[in-house]
């Protein structure tokens, strides 16, 4: 009736494990739903399993345990065979139906049993079946197969034994090269689970796990299961974890996070309608970071996330290396004065009401608004980049007046000095002969409001200000870059925060490896012999000290000669100005100097702007100190800015110790044993004597250990998602939020908003590709 074939205990294993699937006609998963990795399969396989009958007498013979073990012996022999196999349901009824709590009746069919609904090839549809309109063409697949198997429980014995069976097919075998296609075949163990959760996370592709997955188990055919079932498996958990809804998630992610990190902060602004609008979070180490660097922050909202278009609100600064580090986060509804005024209110209070000295932003008049009502003592600077780009698309767009608009923003020093060339500006640049550039009423409009907030954008104003050196949020934009290499538009909320977690990670990372090199390398001095930054180069970190070295080096052009006056102070004043080529005196300041209290102030504020020596001062400590004063020599500490240095992080904030999720500890193990047995495994398989003996000890082991676990899943930890996420499983809490709530109009791009001109040059751009692309054919 049959073929006898060999059959190995571990193809038994493989053949297992396979899920059902529905006649949608999409890959959405396998078959026949037996875990091969539950304990009792595990442990109760015997030789009666390997046995594949060639007669009838030892087909009748062989009993079965369960239920699982006669599924998994029919479905190893029809991999074997060469066709795939669909569970029939198990029935809990006697043979008098009865119904009874054990299933006496189960089955198995070949998965061509029968016809697809409205096949036109079934004999009993009638002729206008095929004419039906269908929402979706699928291929046939089923040939009305009679192969069939039935179990049934044995009363005496208690065990399932084979009732009654038909081997007859109607259609071709499945070679042993394309069995691996088959979807009763097609198996994912949890091992490969837990990979793909883990690349998942770290923000790999699809494609790229899988092939990675590939290459780990020696080819794609090896593998176990397709790339659709990969991407299946994904979508299938997401469905899993937004089960409970948005709101729901979010509040439990929240949770989870403070339940981890005592110093975490959340707030969640809830609608009239019970709506979650807008969200703030942030972190023990953002809060850290903001004690020790908030000085000064740059905001921004012109990136957008995921399907909702919902922007993204970044507080983010300088640490000590001058490099970005995040203050905290916001998930806004809209970006209206409301809204900005209850998102730095929650900052404040996350912050301990600590006020940033500065903070630049966009020329945004809700930004603004929100700004002078919730930070009133802090200095609010404009971006200069966007308004260089807003001029730009206000028509003023020739190269005369953006020059002149740059030297009002970073070279005057006096407000009279601004009053006087905004005036020459708008002489010299505007010509009501010559088209293009007359001043309009649009034009004129626009220079009116620019002019009313100077204070907020020329360095006039800004030099009282201590602004690390920034004069845009050109900072906040440096973070969305990266951002968009961790997030996708098809994200959810849920991998969005993780997502967001892993960029955070990653600085953090790269700020370790800062503190790592400082430890062990200090700054390349290039000017040895200077006495000056012989006390720095072990104080401030590389990256300020290259700006100061750079200063030293451009000092070295300056002439310096003494102005002959004191002030009111009795600091005596010194000119410095360097030649053009024409040997005139260009780019002239003046530096105070005291030389009791060792104290400097040059004209042009680079230390107070930005916390490190300037140029003048440089040159005028060198002139004067090996001139008859080498007391100035010595700089007094008052000019070595701690928050620069590598000691910044030294005072009396300190952080709670995060505490370790089962989730934590399940991957260090798993990484643990991993490696070991990785290792194991590559120095000792090319021995065939030490792979049986590691094979058999493998064995016993896990014999041992799920004996010693029964009640858990391999490679599952003790929680997960969806039990944490569910709210019948949780505690009692408020009812706090229906859901997340939906913006009526959203922005779905994810890239900043381009201005007329920008879209003008991309079309240029394009037209010109056309044109070359034209005159190639």
């Amino acid at each position: 009736m049959m073929d006898s074939a060999p059959i190995t205990k571990d193809e038994v294993v493989d053949g297992a494990n396979e899920q059902k699937t529905g006649e949608t006609g999409t890959e959405t998963a396998m078959d026949v739903d037996v875990d091969v990795q539950k304990t009792t399969v595990q442990r109760e396989i015997n030789d009666e399993i390997k046995i594949l009958p060639s007669n009838e007498e030892t087909w009748m013979n062989l009993r079965f345990d369960t239920k699982d073990h006669g599924l998994l012996w029919y479905k190893c022999y029809a991999h074997d065979k060469g066709f795939s196999v669909r569970e029939t349901g198990g029935v809990k009824r006697t043979s008098n139906n009865k119904p009874c709590e054990v299933v006496r009746y189960f089955g198995g069919r070949c998965n061509k049993e029968g016809w697809r609904k409205g096949s036109a090839n079934n004999p009993a549809n009638d002729d206008h079946v095929d004419q039906q309109p269908r929402s979706r063409i699928t291929k046939e697949d089923r040939w009305d197969c009679k192969a069939v198997i039935r179990f049934q429980l044995e009363d005496s014995s208690q065990k399932y034994y084979i009732s009654s069976w038909l081997d007859e097919h109607n259609h071709k075998m499945i070679p042993p090269s394309s069995r691996q296609f088959m979807r009763s075949n097609r198996t994912m163990n949890e091992v490969q689970k837990f990979l793909i959760d883990m690349y998942h996370k770290a923000g790999i592709s699809i494609q790229s796990s899988f092939q990675a997955l590939c290459l780990a188990a020696g080819g794609r055919e090896n593998v176990g299961f397709t790339q659709m079932d990969h991407k299946n498996y994904i979508r299938t958990k997401r469905q899993k974890t937004m089960k409970f809804g948005e709101a729901t998630m979010i509040y439990h992610h929240f949770k989870s996070e403070a339940s981890m990190d005592p110093a975490f902060f959340y707030e969640i602004q809830v609608d009239i309608n019970e709506e979650i609008a807008s969200i703030f979070w942030a972190d023990g180490r953002m809060r850290m970071d903001y004690f020790y660097f908030g000085d000064t922050i740059s905001f921004d909202t012109t990136y957008r996330t995921n399907k909702n278009a919902r922007p993204l609100a970044l507080f983010v600064g300088f640490n000590n290396y001058r490099e970005t580090c995040v203050f905290g986060a916001a998930l806004l509804y809209d970006e209206t004065s409301a809204t900005f005024d209850w998102l730095f209110k929650q900052f404040l209070i996350c912050m301990n009401g600590k006020e940033p000295g500065a903070v630049f932003t966009d020329q945004a008049a809700a930004i603004a608004a929100g700004i002078r009502t919730a930070l009133p003592h802090t200095y609010h600077g404009l971006c200069t980049f966007h308004i260089t780009m807003n001029a730009k698309s206000n028509g003023l767009w020739w190269s005369p007046f953006l020059e002149e608009l740059s030297f009002l923003m970073y070279d005057l020093e006096t407000e009279d000095e601004f009053d006087y060339y905004w005036k020459k500006m708008l002489e010299n640049c505007f010509n009501e002969e010559e088209e293009g550039k007359k001043l309009t009423s649009k034009i004129e409009a626009w220079l009116q409001n620019l002019h009313k907030v100077r204070s907020k954008w020329s360095s006039a104003w800004l030099k009282d200000h201590f602004a690390c050196g920034m004069r845009s949020s050109q900072l906040s934009e440096s973070c969305n870059s990266h951002l968009r290499k961790y997030l996708q538009s098809k994200l959810t909320l849920w991998e969005f925060f993780i997502q967001f977690n892993n960029l955070l990670e990653a600085k953090r990372h790269k700020e370790l490896r800062n503190d790592y090199e400082a430890l062990n390398t200090i700054p390349y001095l290039v000017f040895t012999n200077s006495e000056v930054l012989q006390q720095f180069v072990t104080k401030y970190t590389q990256n300020i000290f290259g700006n100061m070295q750079d200063e030293y080096s451009k000092s070295i052009k300056y002439h310096i000669r003494p102005n002959n006056s004191k002030d009111i102070d009795g600091m005596f004043a010194y000119e410095l100005h360097k030649l053009d080529q024409q040997r005139n005196p260009i780019d002239k300041r003046i530096v105070m100097v005291d030389f009791v209290e060792r104290k400097l102030i040059c004209s042009c504020k680079m230390f107070e702007k930005c916390g490190w020596l300037c140029r003048h001062v440089l040159r005028a400590i060198d002139h004067l100190g090996y001139g008859g004063h080498p007391e100035i020599l010595n700089i007094h500490t008052r000019y070595i800015l701690k928050r620069w240095t590598y000691d910044a992080k030294s005072g009396d904030f300190t952080l709670p110790a995060v505490q370790d999720t089962a989730e934590r500890v399940y991957c260090s193990r798993v990484k643990q044993l991993t490696g070991s047995m990785n290792l194991l495994a590559t120095r000792t398989c090319m021995d065939d004597d030490i792979y049986k003996m590691l094979e058999e000890g493998m064995q016993a082991l896990k014999i041992r250990a799920e004996s010693m676990m029964p009640a858990m899943k391999f490679g599952q930890p003790s929680t997960s998602t969806e039990a944490e996420l569910n709210p019948a499983s949780s505690e009692s809490e408020p009812h706090w939020a229906k859901a997340l709530k939906v913006r009526t109009d959203p922005f779905k791009s994810r890239t900043r908003r381009k201005n007329r001109i920008e879209i003008i040059r991309e079309r240029r751009r394009q037209t010109k590709l056309q044109e070359r692309a034209a005159e190639g054919k």
